[in-house]
């Protein structure tokens, strides 16, 4: 690609994120979550821009962003499980604005997963700090490690992705996901957030980038599209294991 092309594309790129950073700026306007509950999930954050970032982080990973607040909300309670009888897993929590939404909610635990050291320990920051007289779980944790090595919990029963990585990590995940399931035979959802940024259309035929991940495997049927209550971009597909945890 000729350099005054790739100085285009990374202006466009650059411009697309300005503006959907201050599209979520407007969101979580409307619907604040940090001051109230004293946290800090707000503020994206680069890959680079990591302290501990490695080249597989930068190869693989995505920006930090949080997802709204009504958005979370509204997938959570569209999945058709029964919190207090399985444990929420986010991979690529972040800063953690999902699970303290999830623990609004009675799962039997309510865990992050998290590659990056710095945004782990900011996760953990605010689960320490929030308080709502909402919180249903006190089980809260965040593991630091690779997301595609995390060994899935036998009661892990929403896997929430809000586009953290590469459509090759979600994919060994999926597979983890997979086997956990042939040894502890339950219901899964999977819960893909998002569109991806700046791209939206991936020719996976309308789920998201992430998703993709599920596309031709026989274990998953597609559930209810999720629209999201505050922008498209934030519409979320979920996808269901066999009710009798069997695969194909």
């Amino acid at each position: 690609m000729p350099r005054a092309d790739a100085r285009q594309q990374l202006a466009e790129i650059l411009a697309a994120q300005c503006r959907f950073d201050e599209r979520l700026r407007c969101l979580d306007g409307r619907e604040p979550f940090d001051e109230p509950f004293g946290v800090e999930t707000n503020g994206p954050v680069e890959p680079w821009e990591l302290a501990d970032a490695t080249d597989e982080m930068l190869d693989h990973s995505s920006r930090y962003s949080p997802t709204p607040v009504r958005t979370v909300r509204k997938v959570l309670e569209s999945c058709p499980t029964a919190a207090q009888d399985v444990s929420f897993v986010d991979f690529g929590c972040g800063k953690g604005r999902a699970l303290l939404i999830a623990s609004e909610y009675p799962y039997r635990a309510v865990i992050g997963v998290e590659i990056s050291a710095q945004l782990a320990a900011v996760a953990r920051e605010n689960i320490a700090r929030f308080r709502s007289p909402a919180q249903q779980c006190r089980r809260l944790e965040v593991h630091h490690q690779d997301a595609a090595r995390y060994e899935i919990p036998a009661d892990a029963g929403v896997c929430y992705f809000y586009e953290p990585f590469s459509p090759t990590v979600a994919g060994r995940i999926v597979d983890n996901i997979e086997e956990s399931i042939r040894r502890h035979p339950r219901p899964v959802v999977l819960c893909f957030v998002g569109r991806g940024l700046p791209a939206r259309d991936d020719g996976d035929g309308g789920t998201s980038r992430t998703g993709a991940a599920v596309r031709g495997r026989p274990m998953w049927s597609a559930g209810p599209m999720v629209e999201s209550p505050d922008d498209p971009y934030y519409d979320a597909w979920l996808f269901v294991s066999d009710p009798e945890g069997r695969l194909g």
